[in-house]
Order: C-alpha cells, then sequence, then structure tokens
C-alpha cells in the first residue's frame, strides 16, 4: 500500500490530495504533471524577465537620486562646516577679549579654608 499525492485544479483554488492506492510507485509522469510543470516554469521565466525590465526602468532614476543627494551632501559640508570652525573660532577670540578687561578670581569667591563671613 503506499501514499500518492495528487493535484487535482479547480477555478478558484489548487487542492493537494492525499489518496491511499493499491498501485506500485513508479518513477513515470502523468501528462498533467509535465504541463503543469510546463506552465511554473513559464511563469517563472516570465517574472525573471519582469523583474529584469523593471530593473532597466527603475535603475537609472535611482542612481541619478543617489548622485543627487552626494551632491547635495558634499555642498552643505563644503558651507557648514567652515563656519562651524570661524564661530568656534570667533567664540574663542570674545572669550580672550572679554578675559582681557575681567578681572580674574581664580577662587571664584570662596574664602581661604572656608573662612567666609559666618
Amino acid at each position: 500500500m503506499s501514499m500518492k499525492y495528487t493535484a487535482t485544479r479547480t477555478p478558484s483554488l489548487m487542492m493537494t490530495e492525499l489518496r491511499m492506492t493499491e498501485e506500485k510507485d513508479d518513477d513515470s509522469t502523468t501528462a498533467s504533471e509535465v504541463v503543469e510543470a510546463t506552465n511554473a516554469q513559464t511563469k517563472s521565466s516570465k517574472k525573471e524577465r519582469n523583474g529584469f525590465i523593471t530593473a532597466l526602468i527603475l535603475g537609472p532614476p535611482l542612481i541619478f537620486k543617489f548622485g543627487i543627494v552626494l551632491v547635495v551632501k558634499f555642498l552643505t559640508d563644503l558651507v557648514v562646516f567652515p563656519l562651524l570652525y570661524f564661530y568656534r573660532l570667533c567664540r574663542l577670540a570674545k572669550n580672550k577679549v572679554v578675559g582681557l578687561f575681567v578681572k580674574s578670581d581664580d577662587m571664584k569667591g570662596d574664602k581661604v579654608n572656608g573662612a567666609g563671613s559666618s
């Protein structure tokens, strides 16, 4: 006794049934199995070709957009980084100039050994 999987095709869905049969298992294929295998190969080759055509259509604009993003990033860095260093340089110069005119208090108002007004 052997079990055999058979596929039955209905208009709306594909069903697989498990049937118990008394016949010997042989490696011969039926005509419907050959037709289904051919249909599956045809569908897969159409999908492969369809994906290739889609890649040909969508690939160049994607690469072009990537190039635009790189150019914008480069130009942004070209403007932002010098301005950042210029801002830091100006802030350092301002602090140096202000430091010349402010009385230096290293202890920040603390008396020696905590001796303060009490």
